[in-house]
């Protein structure tokens, strides 16, 4: 578990650049089933889960319980859309990996990897700009 505010600042950018990178090779169709795009796609998986399960048990807890009603709505608000994150990353997790038999089934997975990256990178934005400064607030 992360314990301290950089640790989590580390985190997304190495989450933002693994993105960066996927999301040109996923334009390659001939890398699809390349060992090391696969490991790169493994390292990815499990740096952005950690992340989703771990964030709301550092600093997001105690934000929670903070007297300013617009914090505790700005956590709500960050804390429900990990759970659509969750939900479509996982679905996504269980098809990246596999090499597309068809021309559509590899433009599907294409523009599905490029929504999912946009997704994370919006995330960590919205984290890094505007929940790092409450969390650094409270300390």
């Amino acid at each position: 578990m992360y314990s301290t505010l950089d640790e989590l600042k580390e985190q997304n950018l190495e989450i933002s650049q693994l993105c960066e990178v996927l999301y040109v090779l996923v334009e390659q169709s001939s890398l699809h089933d390349n060992p090391f795009v696969r490991e790169l796609m493994t390292r990815f998986k499990e740096k952005v889960w950690v992340h989703l399960v771990f964030e709301d048990n550092t600093f997001y807890s105690a934000l929670l319980n903070s007297d300013d009603e617009k914090i505790r709505e700005t956590v709500r608000a960050f804390h429900d859309s990990a759970k659509e994150i969750k939900h479509r990353f996982s679905s996504f997790v269980r098809r990246c990996c596999t090499a597309p038999e068809t021309a559509p089934e590899y433009e599907a997975l294409s523009k599905e990897s490029h929504e999912i990256f946009t997704l994370i990178r919006d995330r960590i934005a919205y984290e890094n700009e505007k929940m790092f400064p409450l969390i650094e607030k409270l300390q």
